[in-house]
């Protein structure tokens, strides 16, 4: 970003410039087949000259003299205007770096997203670069990740809309497969900035799980995708998926070669000086829970510490040798130990990330943003609720932002959501060129740069979180001002919370204030409406038809097995073969078959949990 200071500097050079090349111009320049000296060198007339003169000409004379240093400081300025606009623009065109953790709860690191609110913060979790980070910018206390699941959310950070209007629920949304939603029809982040400037370098590193298929599509640069699509969770798990080929111990979910391909990035746009975004995309803290050997065995001695273990609490080195004759009390410190040794691994890697920016010296003009994709799997009290669930607990996550012109050490209270990051980053980069219409975000900048006193622009429906769900509890949410409306897709049941003032969400208001109720309803009701959003009659429809066709077609095949075991003529070998076969395929139509009736539980359930 330019500041002001930087642009009169740059104006002043202009000017002076132009003089000292006016001054050194000693040869007159011809117009209109006339000599007429520069203005800056024509020797002025004295009084008794003008006196002498004759007045008609005196008067021609000072006209040529202004239009002939009018023409020569114009000329300069055509001449030395691109290469101050490169300049204005190389000052004005800011990095971003978006570290996107994987169900990280709100109140899982050791920064108290309330300041006021201690228990916001872990207090077993030590996350000191994130401490860092939170202590040179600024936290978010009503930070909001688009769904409680991750491939909805990816989705719609990367397109600035919320999911009911991308048209992604869910990792396995069968009414988006059944409709061939094409997400490469919506403007993603990395295709923004490079309107916004063609010198930008976008990446994408980590995992990608997302529908948007090869990223390189959307306007990515560079990826570190394997078999030229995103990035699972099995890539956090395996090195090689395919074969299982197990990943190194000392780079637990992928932290720290993720973190070296990321400074390697952060090294080549420090070489050729060129504006870059650069996702970085964790797999941590998704199950399989890993850590380093190290860091796992300090937790081990808190925790046992903590619950008056004598003798420790024995380690177990692989996630797969969790031992069945361990204790369950044993068991259940050991994964918490691990999960905070995880927890303290990513943490240890984003410092990696951050030191090596610094050291670059390209931290001045780089914006850098921590957030979660939804809620912790574990515990994320004081919230209620966690990943999949429509709970706070399932969507309030941990945000950080630091960079030009944001405050070090505040909280910003204004409840923000992660389509808002397109149209911030837009606003942010200076771009010029025109957002779509259809977009949820808005841009942060006022809050980024004063906190709670910065104003946003009005949105048009608050925060809509729609998910029809067909495996878990359907919950639709909608967030206006501090209040929050549940409605219970399978009954239509309503909740409202003041989630301000009751951030557990344990006092149903429905009932107390009907009018607001009712208000926040229509509105919800004229959002999906107009974004054409999944209703949940279409997705259970779906669903079934999917159920259905699987069966049947499992169903052929263990038909036409049968049939091949009646021949008589078969080896010995072949009809071994087939029995394997059918056994298999039986197994797997009792699984349908038992999905099936899974799902008409699903649909008849009334639990909000």
């Amino acid at each position: 970003m330019v500041t002001k200071s930087q642009h009169y500097t740059l104006k002043s050079l202009s000017v002076f410039l132009g003089r000292l090349v006016s001054k050194r111009l000693k040869k007159p320049i011809k117009f209109k087949n006339q000599p007429l000296q520069l203005y800056e060198n024509r020797i002025k007339p004295s009084h008794h000259q003008l006196i002498m003169k004759n007045t008609k000409k005196t008067n021609l004379r000072r006209k040529k003299g202004l239009f002939r240093g009018a023409l020569m400081k114009t000329l300069f300025s055509i001449l030395t205007l691109p290469f101050f606009v490169a300049a204005l623009q190389a000052e004005k065109a800011p990095n971003f770096i978006l570290i996107y953790a994987d169900d990280l709860g709100y109140t899982q690191t050791s920064v108290p997203m309330m300041k006021e609110r201690p228990a916001t913060a872990h207090a077993l979790h030590q996350t000191p670069n994130l401490d860092q980070l939170a202590a040179e910018g600024m936290r978010f206390s009503n930070a909001y990740a688009p769904s409680p699941v991750c491939t909805s959310s990816r989705a719609s950070i990367q397109h600035g809309k919320t999911t009911a209007r991308v048209g992604c629920i869910s990792l396995h949304d069968v009414v988006a497969a059944k409709k061939q939603v094409d997400l490469g029809d919506n403007l993603s982040l990395a295709e923004m900035l490079h309107e916004a400037n063609k010198d930008y370098i976008t990446a994408i590193f980590g995992k990608g799980c997302s529908p948007m298929g090869w990223f390189k599509d959307h306007g990515y640069d560079e990826t570190d995708f394997i078999h030229l699509h995103p990035n699972s969770n099995g890539h956090g798990d395996w090195w090689e998926p395919a074969d299982k080929t197990p990943i190194p111990l000392d780079d637990p979910k992928r932290m720290f070669s993720l973190a070296k391909t990321s400074t390697d990035f952060l090294k080549a746009r420090a070489d050729d000086k060129k504006p870059f975004y650069l996702m970085i995309s964790h797999y941590a803290l998704h199950v399989r829970n890993r850590s380093l050997k190290s860091t796992r065995a300090k937790y081990l001695d808190i925790v046992a510490k903590e619950n008056d273990i004598t003798g420790g609490i024995p380690d177990i080195s692989r996630y797969d040798d969790n031992a069945t004759d361990m204790p369950k009390n044993l068991r259940a410190l050991w994964e918490k130990a691990n999960y905070a040794a995880m927890v303290e691994n990513m943490d240890s890697s984003i410092g990696i990330v951050l030191d090596e920016l610094k050291s670059l010296g390209l931290d001045d003009n780089t914006y850098v943003f921590f957030t979660s994709d939804n809620g912790g799997g574990v515990s994320n009290a004081p919230l209620q609720g966690g990943k999949a669930k429509m709970w706070e607990g399932g969507l309030r996550v941990p945000m950080i932002a630091s960079g030009p012109g944001i405050p070090a050490d505040t909280q910003c209270d204004t409840p923000v959501a992660q389509w808002d990051y397109l149209t911030t980053f837009h606003d942010l980069a200076g771009s010029h060129a025109p957002l779509p219409d259809d977009l949820d975000g808005v841009s942060l900048r006022p809050v980024l740069e004063q906190g709670n006193a910065g104003q946003l622009k009005d949105r048009d429906t608050g925060f809509v979180f729609h998910f029809p769900a067909f495996y878990t509890v359907p919950i639709t949410a909608y967030r206006d001002g501090d209040y929050k409306l549940m409605r219970q897709l399978n009954t239509n049941e309503i909740k409202l919370f003041n989630v301000v003032d009751d951030m557990g969400e344990t006092k149903d208001l429905s009932k107390a204030m009907p009018e607001k109720t009712a208000d926040m309803i229509r509105k919800l009701d004229a959002y999906l409406e107009k974004v054409g959003a999944w209703t949940m009659e279409e997705v259970y429809e779906t669903r079934l038809e999917e159920l259905n066709m699987w069966k049947e077609n499992r169903q052929k095949e263990v038909s036409l097995i049968q049939q091949k075991l009646k021949a008589t003529d078969l080896s010995p070998a072949m009809r071994k073969q087939l029995n394997k076969e059918l056994k298999s395929n039986q197994a797997l139509l009792k699984k349908q078959t038992d999905k099936l009736a899974n799902q008409s539980s699903i649909q008849n359930s009334a639990s909000w949990m």
